[in-house]
């Protein structure tokens, strides 16, 4: 800063008394500058001006026809940060994530584990079972890839179990016993034409695969050859109908489509050859006719002959049996619950939030089902200091939209998970910024990288992230943004959400 000053006063005097009045009006004027410069780039030093920056995001015009709840509160002192439309309620898509899994935890603890038994109800002699084996079932989600190389691993040892036993032949039927919860599959307000996509399987007390098929579709070299497409679960459960055309120019695009009630997948579209391979994940019907119709393909492909029919026991009239009534040939448990959450929130898998509910009911009731298990919610959401007709839980997932909650009840769930016996596997549970899940590639080069663990939330004009943030000063601190009714995308949802979040993760009061 270059400046130049004239004195009207030609006296010596009066010059040296002006000099000084100068210099500290130049480094006056130095200090402002350089706060000014500070502020440009964003530098906050106090609550009121971290409070102001937020505002700002938050009012981008771009999003003035949506409606933003916002509540950030010091999980030091208890003292909001911020707030905007704190109590009212939102839908808060896979928020409520937070509801289904802190109530899971809290009651059932980290060590519980789903349990399946393998029964006979016949008479086992030298290489025979004469009669059925019987599966029984409390909604294991676990036989899947992420837990095991081959989502049909506990198949082939059943079945191995057996061959080493000697047993060549199984005169009976291969029966799934779905008792231990109700029959409803789905959840309260799905929509419709979701319900062929993986992320609205139905939910059952025996699953493989999650309940649905991954297709791999592998374009061929040429458009002389055909499309293949490899099922990581072959079975004769479903049928997959190839409309497939290829050509060699432009771009592929395809849909996969299930209808209601069937296992008939088509594929339409056309695919662009040598391009990469895909994967599609359509969802089956009736879980546990599928579950038993791949362990009698299981059986039979490692020497075992069945000469029954894979059976859903809902169609065997008067059954009413429990594991206790039969020969117990083994009893298989599922990863700890600790290992279910974190595949749940951070895949946002919503089957395994689904299951939540149900097998809160089926551990305290004895009968899993939606409404017993959102009984128990609402008790431990009581005992956090939320009442129930305060929200609306009507599913586990937030997949429905009827669900509503407020971002002022998230903070109080996830403040008072801070407090439980329970944090570390909460907090190792929820997506880290940069690193994994769902937030793998967000606010990636940013004091928020590895240092925000969130649940992120979408439905179609509706996006939610609530979690933890620390500040530069080490400072923890507690947040919930939900967005309803926004017909922005979702990258410009995240850009106002992750740039609040780097806001706070660089805040440091000692500056």
């Amino acid at each position: 800063m270059k400046m130049q000053f004239t004195f009207v006063n030609k006296s010596l005097k009066a010059g040296m008394l002006i000099l000084p009045l100068l210099a500290a009006s130049l480094f006056s004027a130095g200090c402002s500058s350089v706060k000014e410069a500070s502020a440009e780039k964003g530098s906050v030093t106090t609550i009121e001006q971290l409070q102001q920056k937020i505002d700002e995001r938050f009012n981008d015009p771009l999003f003035a026809h949506a409606h933003w709840g916002v509540m950030i509160q010091s999980l030091k002192t208890g003292r909001v940060w911020y707030e905007r439309n704190s109590e009212r309620m939102f839908m808060p898509a896979s928020n409520n994530k937070i509801l289904s899994a802190a109530s899971a935890l809290t009651r059932l603890g980290p060590d519980f584990t789903f349990e399946t038994d393998l029964c006979c109800n016949g008479i086992v002699s030298d290489s025979l079972i004469n009669g059925d084996l019987v599966v029984f079932g409390n909604g294991d989600p676990t036989l899947y890839s992420h837990f095991q190389k081959d989502p049909r691993d506990l198949f082939f040892s059943w079945a191995k179990m057996l061959y080493e036993k000697g047993v060549r032949h199984i005169t009976g039927n291969i029966i799934g016993d779905d008792n231990s919860f109700d029959d409803n599959a789905l959840g309260d307000g799905w929509s419709l034409d979701g319900l062929d996509a993986w992320y609205s399987a139905e939910v059952g007390p025996l699953q493989l695969n999650e309940n649905y098929v991954d297709l791999k579709i592998i374009p061929p070299a040429t458009k002389l050859e055909p499309v293949k497409i490899e099922p990581n679960i072959p079975s004769s459960y479903y049928t997959i109908v190839n409309n497939l055309t290829v050509s060699d120019t432009g771009r592929s695009h395809i849909s996969v489509n299930r209808a209601f009630g069937t296992n008939r997948i088509v594929i339409n579209g056309n695919v662009l050859c040598g391009s990469r391979p895909v994967v599609e994940s359509p969802t089956i019907t009736n879980p546990t006719l599928f579950y038993v119709t791949v362990l009698k393909e299981v059986l039979q492909a490692s020497g075992i002959r069945v000469d029954g029919n894979p059976l859903d026991c809902d169609d065997i009239q008067g059954w009413k049996h429990t594991a206790g009534d039969f020969l117990l040939l083994d009893k298989h448990y599922s990863p700890k619950l600790s290992e279910v959450l974190k595949e749940m929130m951070k895949r946002s898998q919503n089957l395994y939030a689904e299951i939540m509910p149900r097998i809160l009911s089926w551990k305290f009731t004895g009968k899993g089902s939606f409404r017993g298990g959102k009984r128990i919610v609402e008790d431990v959401l009581k005992e956090f200091g939320i009442e129930p007709d305060t929200y609306a839980y009507v599913d586990g997932s937030g997949l429905t939209r009827y669900d509503y909650v407020s971002p002022k009840q998230l903070v109080t769930i996830l403040t008072k998970m801070k407090k439980s016996p329970y944090w570390n596997v909460w907090y190792d549970a929820q997506p880290i910024a940069g690193i994994d899940g769902t937030l793998k590639s967000r606010m990636k080069g940013t004091k928020a990288e590895g240092n925000v663990h969130a649940k992120t939330g979408t439905i179609s004009n509706v996006r939610g992230l609530s979690g933890y943030v620390t500040t530069a000063d080490g400072e923890d601190v507690v947040f919930s943004f939900l967005v309803n009714g926004h017909l922005r995308s979702s990258k410009e949802t995240e850009d106002i959400t992750d740039s609040v979040l780097e806001l706070i993760a660089s805040f440091n009061r000692e500056n």
